[in-house]
Parts: structure tokens; sequence; C-alpha cells
């Protein structure tokens, strides 16, 4: 199987500019992915390998498989601004999951107490496992199986949005934020676990959630964790007709040296570590009208293809 991020077709007859850049979400959902891909809102936007379980706060409506569950009376999980703001109110995935798993999630914690995000059932049963601000403006890594487990994390995670990650696996635990491992716990977490997002107080500043991921990805082929990027080009944009053959574009900013009115590319991902994705945020292409050089060709209706660049 392989994981086909996208397929765009380019018309430069419609671009005035000299570049044309794919890199939100809007412009890689305009595409086509197969099963094995994901458009994930990270930062502008990005493809990515598809995860066992996501979501993305960015809708009216909650995305299909998660619930809002009240704390106390008036507890509300509500939409605004492309997150979802927790008010005395938790979130969850329905599907219950075994490790080894990794979870990520894009989050603002509140100066507040009894702000959690992570794995559990309800937070209420064990086990459990999730980054917590127990009290203060200190930030825990916490897990209770048969005991409680509380680890302080260094520096401040409040008040703006983070990357948290946890990676549940077998015989440990591994806590990360932006990147960074923080806390990492010798402790074995058996059981069945959901992704779970939690403020138990209401009436305070809310816990807000961007989007949240479970392992494992999709995996791909060829069997390594790669970016493989083809271009071809033709003059009549229907699948099949007068296209060129696809092409590999070996590295970032290499020559496409080609002359046409059209430009599809097509992404690749692939992954052996099931935990991790690769990760695609941007693609660009320079072109130059064919009537630039003198040769009176008219700059709106055929390009030549100069380098293709993805990050």
């Amino acid at each position: 199987m392989t994981a086909t991020a996208s397929e765009h077709l380019s018309n430069f007859e419609t671009v005035p500019l000299a570049e044309l850049i794919d890199g939100s979400t809007g412009d890689f959902g305009a595409g086509c992915t197969d099963a094995g891909a994901y458009v994930a809102r990270t930062i502008a936007g990005e493809v990515i390998l598809a995860p066992k379980v996501a979501a993305e706060f960015t809708g009216d409506t909650l995305p299909d498989g998660w619930t809002v569950t009240p704390w106390v009376d008036g507890g509300t999980g509500t939409l605004v601004g492309g997150m979802l703001a927790l008010d005395g109110a938790r979130v969850g995935c329905d599907p219950l999951l075994l490790s080894p798993r990794s979870l990520e999630i894009s989050a603002v914690f509140a100066a507040r107490p009894d702000q959690q995000i992570g794995l559990g059932t309800d937070f209420i049963d064990v086990p459990w496992v999730m980054f917590s601000s127990k009290w203060g403006r200190r930030l825990y890594a916490r897990t209770h199986l048969l005991t409680v487990e509380d680890k302080k994390l260094a520096g401040s995670w409040f008040e703006a949005p983070h990357v948290f990650r946890i990676d549940w696996n077998v015989l440990d635990l591994v806590f990360w934020v932006d990147g960074t491992r923080v806390a990492h716990l010798m402790i074995p977490m058996p059981g069945h676990m959901r992704a779970l997002a939690s403020n138990e107080r209401l009436g305070t500043e809310p816990l807000r959630i961007e989007w949240m991921r479970v392992s494992p990805y999709a995996p791909s082929v060829p069997a390594t964790t790669s970016v493989a990027v083809e271009v071809r080009t033709g003059d009549v944009p229907r699948p099949g007709r007068s296209w060129s053959p696809w092409k590999a574009v070996g590295h970032s900013g290499d020559t496409i040296a080609a002359t046409s009115r059209y430009l599809q590319y097509r992404v690749d991902l692939a992954t052996t570590d099931p935990s991790w994705t690769p990760v695609l945020r941007s693609v660009r292409v320079a072109y130059s009208p064919a009537g630039s050089a003198g040769d009176g060709a008219s700059s709106s209706s055929l390009v030549s293809g100069r380098a293709l660049g993805c990050q």
C-alpha cells in the first residue's frame, strides 16, 4: 500500500506570480489522499500518515467518535476559534486501545489546577497517564495504576499552545513537550485506555484543545521512513491524457526541466516505526513564463517549470 499524501493539479495559466506554494490545510485538502494519508492542521497545515485515532477541533461539531462529558452540572465543551474549550467537562475518543501507543495533543493549559490531557478510561478509574496542572503554575507527569506517581516538570507550559506527547510503551512511559523529552517513568501500564482531555473546574479559564492523535500511523512502502516526491506535466488537465510519465524528484530544489501548461505532484510517505510519522509541510514550485525569454509567447499560455522544493 502507498500513502499518497497529495496529488495536486496546478494550472500555471491562472497564477500571476512566478511561484506556486502549497502549505495549508486548504491547499493540501484540494488534492487527493488515499486511506494511508491524513491532512493535519499542525502549524498552517501538513500531510502525515493516517493515525489510528485523530480529531481536529476546527469545525462546528465534534468529530465523529469523540464525546464530551460534563464533570459537574453546567460543564461544557465549546468549539470556538478553531479549538475545543473545556469548562467543567472532559472529551475522549470512543475506542479503548492497548499499548504500545503514542498520543499527541496540541493544547493550551491555563494556570489553574485540575486540567489534564493524556490516556485513561475516564480519569476516574485506573489506569491513567497524564500531563496535569496539579496545582500552582507547575505541570506534572502523573500516572496511577496501583499507586499515584508524580513528577514535576521543569519549565512553564501555560497560556500558550504546545504539543504534548506521551509514549505509552509496554514497560515504560515517556513524556515530551514540543519535541523535547521532559520525563521518563519506568512504570508498566497494562490495560485499555483512550485519549482524554479534561478540565474539572467550572467557571475558570478553560483548557483548550486544538487537535489529538493516537498512533499507530499507517505503514507504507518502501519500508523506510521517507517522503518521496514525483511530478508529471501535460497540456490537458485530465488523467491519462497528454501527461508525461511520473518523474522522481531526488532532492528539494531539483530542476523539473519541462515546459507545459499543467503540473501535478504526488508524495508518498512511509514509516517503519508506527509511533512516528514523516511530515510534509509545504511544496513550492518555481517557474517562469515561456514568453519571458523573448520568444514572443504569451505569458498566460505556457510556462517552463524550473524547480520543486519540499519541506
